[in-house]
């Protein structure tokens, strides 16, 4: 089953505005030190990604009165892992 074409573009703008408010908000200088973790920018996209499908699989079931089917999990992933580019260049420069 597809998803309908309307959540489809309200996910897509959901996706670049969040990714524009970090890009503006900046990193917390103790990220790295809080959470004991190496490589800053990987944490972060791994947390910005996992935030990014909660939020959009949330919205989901809220327009939607259900839960998604595995195939729609799957494409809700993919709106996402289609902007991984973009996603991993901003991410990287906190490594």
């Amino acid at each position: 089953m597809n998803i309908d074409p309307e959540f489809v573009k309200t996910t897509t703008e959901f996706i670049d505005q969040t990714l524009e408010a970090y890009k503006s908000a900046g990193v917390s200088p103790t990220v790295g030190d809080i959470w004991d973790c190496q490589n800053v920018g990987d944490f972060l996209c791994g947390f910005f990604v996992g935030e990014l499908v909660g939020s959009i699989l949330s919205a989901f079931q809220y327009s939607q009165k259900r839960d998604p089917t595995s195939d729609e999990h799957l494409e809700i992933v993919g709106l996402v892992e289609s902007r991984s580019k973009e996603i991993k260049e901003f991410f990287a420069k906190f490594n």
